[in-house]
């Protein structure tokens, strides 16, 4: 009988030790951790919003709060929001992220795009406005400019006040604002590596022939003297600000009618709007609308990217670091960008 007590008392301290040893190797493990004894490193939750004024007043509510956040801002909404939210801070610039990855020089996220037959009809009028466009990054540098196109789109605004009136015209412009904007102009024969690679990598494929403007007029072209150029409600319609704002500087011997609509709408332009000669658009919406067939060809590009995770009450330096953070951001080509950079760094995200 002593010997069966002793048996269960010794089983009874194996099993004790054991509960033990289990308990210790726990404490160390992630509230996620995988059930195999690794880590589960945490995930990225992406929360996304209808418009960026939405994450300006979340990252105010934090710093009233002084708690963390962070969100997904472009120019102008990024110099806007550090006026109203002081301690705004660039946690990650989405451009730098993107040279790391491609080589290329921030990403191709702005272009002019032209109806085809325009493009093949009008080739002079469309050297001639490129040449003006291609000073426009250097014209916004001086701020006596900026204050001129700030006095054009209120201008633009009184002239539509029965129809859609631009935001644009109540916000500030800086020199800060427009080398965050990345303007620059580069045609589209020079610009097909980068586009090619930025829809490869965004869509998995890149755009089919035809897409890119060469130049070549038709053998009956009928140039236009009345041109339509549309513009959506955002820093894309910065790439045109000097043409926008000084006539003078337009192609002469034509009529230039500039219409800026919301956003969202500009992607189906050339199928709503029969005038339409022109737009500046998303690139890479430009390609899903060429790759369901419509007739338009991208002519240059303007804007290499102006997105940046801003963050308030916060140490985020790298996107390594967000992990088990929520980040802001609007939806489109904007979460798409910013799934793409989390992927190609191995960090996880929910969305």
């Amino acid at each position: 009988m002593k010997k069966v007590l002793a048996i269960l008392l010794a089983l009874a301290m194996v099993i004790a030790t054991a509960a033990v040893v289990v308990s210790c190797g726990e404490t160390g493990k992630e509230d996620n951790g995988g059930t195999d004894g690794t880590t589960e490193k945490k995930a990225v939750v992406l929360q996304s919003y209808d418009k960026e004024s939405d994450i300006v007043a979340l990252l105010q509510q934090a710093q009233n709060n002084e708690t963390e956040a962070y969100g997904v801002l472009g120019e102008p909404s990024l110099t806007n929001g550090q006026g109203l939210v002081p301690q705004i801070e660039v946690a990650i610039d989405f451009q730098k992220e993107w040279k790391e990855i491609t080589g290329f020089d921030g990403y191709p996220q702005a272009s002019l795009i032209a109806r085809g037959s325009f493009a093949k009809s009008n080739t002079e009028f469309i050297s001639a406005f490129g040449t003006a466009l291609a000073g426009n990054g250097t014209w916004l540098a001086d701020e006596a400019n900026r204050t001129s196109f700030v006095e054009a789109l209120a201008a633009y605004n009184t002239a539509h006040a029965d129809g859609y009136t631009t935001t644009l015209a109540g916000k500030t412009y800086t020199a800060e604002t427009v080398e965050r904007c990345n303007l620059s102009y580069q045609s589209a024969a020079d610009v097909k590596a980068s586009v090619d690679d930025y829809i490869q990598r965004l869509s998995g494929n890149a755009p089919a022939q035809g897409f890119y403007y060469t130049g070549t007029a038709a053998a009956d072209a009928v140039a236009d003297t009345v041109v339509d150029i549309y513009l959506p409600d955002g820093t894309p319609a910065l790439a045109v600000a000097n043409v926008f704002t000084d006539a003078d500087l337009l192609p002469e011997g034509y009529t230039v009618n500039f219409h800026i609509v919301p956003a969202g709408q500009i992607g189906a332009i050339f199928n709503t709007q029969k005038d339409a000669d022109l737009a500046i658009m998303p690139t890479i919406g430009a390609a899903t609308v060429f790759s369901k067939g419509s007739d338009i060809q991208l002519v240059s590009t303007h804007v290499f990217g102006n997105l940046y995770i801003a963050a308030v009450n916060s140490s985020v330096e790298t996107l390594e670091d967000l992990r088990g953070k929520t980040v802001n951001t609007t939806a489109a080509t904007t979460i798409q960008l910013l799934q793409y950079l989390l992927k190609q760094n191995g960090i996880e995200y929910t969305a």
